[in-house]
């Protein structure tokens, strides 16, 4: 059975200088796609001008992450709207180890904090769309995860 934490983002076009920068803060593995080999310079800014997904991994957890784009944008699905108004596009999809699991949550906290001070983008972190641990919406970022909501 698989744990997955679900990244829902706002828009259609995401902040991709921001995705670039928290996933480096995190300390994210090499990216791979399922089309094409990621440019040599450039990580998410430059990779996403042809493609619609890729794959990766946080180096200290193991835990893997697939991020796609949707047929169409649509509205958020986690349960509750948690102050949210925004339509979502892309989703990350995060799969953490049992055996890695308390470094996910130091990975998973460095990676959405960076980007909330980097961008106004929002977005909602959520267990299989249900429990919510983590919100960056209009007024600011919220990190639940010993509370989700």
């Amino acid at each position: 059975m698989s744990l997955d934490m679900n990244l829902e983002i706002e828009g259609d076009s995401p902040d991709w200088a921001a995705l670039e920068k928290a996933a480096k803060a995190a300390v994210v593995g090499e990216l791979t796609n399922s089309f094409s080999r990621p440019p040599k310079k450039g990580f998410l800014s430059n990779f996403y001008k042809t493609e619609e997904q890729f794959d990766g991994w946080f180096l200290k957890s193991r835990t893997s992450f697939h991020l796609h784009k949707q047929a169409s944008i649509g509205n958020i699905t986690a349960e509750g709207r948690h102050g949210c108004d925004f339509k979502v596009r892309y989703v990350m999809v995060f799969r953490p180890l049992n055996s890695g699991f308390d470094e996910f949550v130091e990975e998973i906290r460095i990676f959405l904090s960076t980007l909330a001070d980097l961008s106004p983008m929002q977005f909602v972190l959520s267990f299989q769309y249900e429990g919510v641990y983590a919100i960056r919406n209009a007024t600011g970022f919220s990190f639940n995860w010993d509370k989700p909501k």
